[in-house]
Parts: C-alpha cells; sequence; structure tokens
C-alpha cells in the first residue's frame, strides 16, 4: 500500500527512508512511479564504486517483491547539513528463528529543489545474522546540540592543531601523525580521540589499546596513508565523512571509506565508525 502524502527526502530523510521501502517492497504501485515518487528520475546513483542504471534499480525492486517476504528496517544513524544527507541502515529479513539476512547500506545522498533524491553514493554489503537492530541504540531525530568555542587540545608533535570539530582536518591530520615515526603513538591517538573513543572498524570495534597497536604495526612496516576528503557532513556534535585514502599512495591500493563520528566537547572524537568499501580489500 502506497504511503499517504510521504515526506520527501529533504523534509525527514528517516521518513523518507520508511516510506520509500514500504511503497518499495510492500506497494502494489508500478514500479517506476515508488521511484519517481522519492527520487528524480534521470539521478546518479553508486553502490560499491559501480554507477548502477534505472533499469537495473527497478529490476531489484521487482525481486525483492517477488520474494513476498516480509522485512524490518532498521535506521541506525542519519546526518543532515543542507541538502545532504548521510545515513546507515540495515534491512532485515527473516530466514529461520531469528537468524535473518541482514543487507547493511551506508550512504550520502544529494538532494534536489525538489526535496526528492537526486543522487547517491554508498556502500551496501548483506550476509546472514540475528534479528534487531545489531546491538545499536535507534535512531535519534535529535540532533544533539554543537557546543559553543572549544579549545582543542595541544597539539601531538609534528602534528599541526586541529580546529575543533572539523572532520576534514580531524581526518587528514589524524592519519598524517598517526603514522609519522617522528611523533609517539599514543601522543598521535590521544590528540585527536579522548581516551575512552571507540573506533569501529569494518565493523570491529577497537579501544584505545587496539588502535595504538595497529598504528604500530603500520609504523613497522613503513607505511603511509594520506587522505583525500571528498565530501563532510556535520549536524550537532555528530559527523559523517566520505574519504578515499591508499597505502602508500598507490593507487591500486586505493580504499573508499565513509566515516561516522561523534565530537566531544573539547573538541576530540569520541566514537568514529570507519565503513570501509565492501569491494576492497587489504588496503
Amino acid at each position: 500500500m502506497s504511503t499517504a502524502h510521504p515526506p520527501t527526502a529533504a523534509e525527514d530523510f528517516a521518513g523518507y527512508l520508511r516510506a520509500y521501502h514500504a511503497d518499495a517492497f510492500d506497494g502494489t504501485d508500478a514500479v517506476e512511479d515508488v521511484w519517481s515518487r522519492y527520487h528524480v528520475p534521470d539521478g546518479d546513483h553508486e553502490v560499491n564504486g559501480r554507477r548502477l542504471d534505472l533499469k537495473k534499480i527497478l529490476g531489484g525492486i521487482r525481486s525483492r517483491r517477488s520474494l513476498g517476504a516480509p522485512y524490518e528496517l532498521y535506521i541506525h544513524e542519519v546526518i543532515v547539513e543542507g541538502r545532504t544527507a548521510a545515513a546507515r541502515y540495515t534491512i532485515g529479513t527473516p530466514m529461520l528463528w531469528k537468524v535473518q539476512s541482514a543487507t547493511h547500506v551506508t550512504l550520502f545522498a544529494e538532494m534536489a529543489e525538489d526535496g526528492r533524491v537526486a543522487s547517491t553514493t554508498g556502500f551496501s554489503s548483506s550476509r546472514p545474522g540475528w534479528s534487531g537492530p545489531g546491538g545499536e541504540d535507534p535512531y535519534d531525530a535529535g540532533a544533539r546540540p554543537a557546543p559553543g568555542s572549544v579549545p582543542a587540545p595541544p597539539p601531538a608533535a609534528g602534528a599541526e592543531p586541529t580546529p575543533a570539530q572539523d572532520p576534514a582536518h580531524y581526518l587528514r591530520a589524524y592519519y598524517l601523525a598517526g603514522y609519522d615515526p617522528g611523533v609517539p603513538v599514543a601522543e598521535a591517538h590521544d590528540h585527536f580521540h579522548t581516551p575512552d573513543a571507540q573506533h569501529h572498524v569494518g565493523g570491529k570495534l577497537m579501544q584505545r589499546s587496539a588502535v595504538v597497536r595497529a598504528l604500530e604495526e603500520g609504523r613497522k612496516q613503513g607505511h603511509s596513508y594520506p587522505v583525500e576528503v571528498h565530501r563532510t557532513l556535520r549536524e550537532g556534535n555528530r559527523f559523517a565523512a566520505r574519504y578515499s585514502t591508499s597505502r602508500d599512495g598507490k593507487p591500486s591500493r586505493k580504499q573508499e571509506i565513509l566515516a561516522f563520528g561523534e565530537f566531544a566537547d573539547d573538541g576530540r572524537v569520541k566514537l568514529v565508525r570507519f565503513v570501509l568499501d565492501p569491494g576492497v580489500h587489504g588496503a
């Protein structure tokens, strides 16, 4: 059944995700009509580094409908700034008992002037998992209040100062200091992160000690990871970024990454989630 007066992505991005999936998966309207209700028909859409044309997108909707299976949509995070949004969510399809096929989606979206989605860039991966939101709290539409101007901690030796709550500068400077043998590893970490900061890297939770060990190992191998930031968003204390890096700057080692994080009041990062392109390994 079609959603009555569905919100546009620009009005309510989380509401758009819920309404679009309901119409696409459970609706009876023509898939062309459903798609154009929420998206600009000639928009650009890229998943895992591959561009999807409209024919393939509509074919995917028809295939999903043909399953006739129920689904569960878990929205983990939405960050909006102007006409750009970033989101993480999971679509679960029951398989057996509490086991489900879980499709994890992370995307950046640009909205057109009429409020519909004009383009998206993101990652999607599927694997079996347990029913439920995966241990994450439900999405809270209320953005955390942005603090006033706060001083950043003193810069680590050899690292340029990082303005409080600048996602692009955080990424560039942290990668630079993290793999610089002239900067003590612990100092490089603590300049940019709170002592209890949580790092989620490719789905794995890492605390301070594990991150420091990983940086030490990278330094032993003499690697560097130059960063190119493509887009950043800020909403309250939360941020999202789309960027790429490569081992020692080699194009063959290029890795696209979507990052979601949260700043502490002192300007350092207290939570960051790095979602890696599922089609690239060993970067």
